[in-house]
């Protein structure tokens, strides 16, 4: 059963992410990271992440209306689509952060070290950091004109919080998923882990959301 649903969901996901990606070459986003945060945002949103995209960031005349634009000084306006587009930027790192991973610990396993689930989510977390503050600092450094210290200063700032909570909310959800359904195995050949995966972003984000509008309402967390 879980299976039959898992499938469809994944290849749904990943025909929404290829339906952004095809859009974007006739309508890039003003912002460049986005073109690659955009289409990850489909695999883990499938066919909602198609119309976050088609309303949020299809056409640049919203953007500006929405103030996804302005820079961070004069922003504090914690609408939905400020704190949806912070988020995928978390979502994004993470996503990364995850495929790394894999193949890191497969590694580990290679040389007779199988690390804990702790410290395979650690692992994790630091990958997701360092991707989370390198996408921050470009598009903090592509939206103002600051310093490499100020742009990358910022995105420390601004990252940090809402990617641990994004890490935390992965964490929980894979920790019972290898428990009552992956029977505690992480094994990349198996649908319903990828499945779990695709879920385990999704509880992130619910996650990370409250992390990202504490931030932008306090003009803490530029949107892009």
């Amino acid at each position: 059963m879980l299976n039959q649903l898992a499938l469809p969901l994944l290849v749904l996901g990943g025909c929404t992410a290829l339906m952004i990606l095809k859009d974007l070459f006739r309508h890039p986003h003003p912002v460049p990271v986005m073109n690659i945060i955009w289409p990850l945002t489909g695999l883990y949103l499938p066919f909602i992440g198609w119309l976050a995209w088609w309303y949020l960031g299809r056409k640049p005349s919203r953007q500006v209306k929405l103030a996804l634009l302005v820079p961070q000084k004069i922003q504090g306006h914690a609408s939905w689509q400020t704190i949806f587009i912070s988020t995928s930027l978390s979502a994004a790192a993470c996503i990364f952060g995850d495929l790394m991973t894999l193949p890191i610990v497969t590694l580990l396993n290679q040389f007779a070290i199988n690390p804990t689930l702790w410290m395979q989510g650690l692992i994790c977390a630091l990958i997701s950091l360092l991707i989370g503050y390198f996408l921050q600092f470009l598009a903090i450094r592509q939206r103002e004109k600051r310093s490499l210290a100020s742009a990358l200063l910022l995105a420390l700032k601004t990252e940090t919080f809402p990617l641990l909570i994004y890490q935390l909310g992965i964490f929980i959800f894979m920790a019972l998923a290898l428990k009552f359904i992956l029977n505690q195995q992480i094994n990349p050949l198996l649908v319903t882990f990828w499945f779990m995966l695709q879920l385990s972003m999704l509880i992130g984000f619910v996650f990370s959301w409250p992390a990202n509008h504490f931030l932008i309402k306090r003009g803490l967390n530029p949107a892009v």
